[in-house]
């Protein structure tokens, strides 16, 4: 699964037509008496932004990591998450994502 979009860098910097994949999603509960918040689960996930599809897919990770775009208002996130009746984590986080305001003319890639 990956995503376009065109994404607002800041300082009026805007990259076209981005190509956008989510290596990363999963699922933490995060318990009072040790992480000092209410008892909940969060889906944690981390979104690497690229020129297009030909920078994402290059095999060496090096080279790959040189061509990575970065963006803080894109970059992670944790949002709430309900075992009992929320989708899929990955569909959730690409849902979530694609409501993002960092990003316009969002499609699935």
């Amino acid at each position: 699964m990956a995503i376009t979009a065109n994404i607002d860098l800041g300082n009026g910097v805007t990259a076209s037509s981005a190509y956008l994949i989510i290596p990363s999603a999963y699922v933490k509960k995060f318990r009072t008496e040790v992480d000092g918040e209410d008892s909940t689960f969060k889906l944690l996930y981390d979104v690497h932004i690229y020129k297009n599809k030909a920078d994402a897919d290059t095999l060496d990770m090096s080279a790959r990591l040189k061509k990575r775009i970065p963006c803080d208002t894109v970059d992670h996130f944790k949002i709430t998450y309900d075992p009992t009746t929320t989708d899929n984590p990955w569909k959730l986080a690409y849902t979530h994502l694609k409501s993002n305001g960092s990003l316009s003319s969002v499609a699935d890639a």
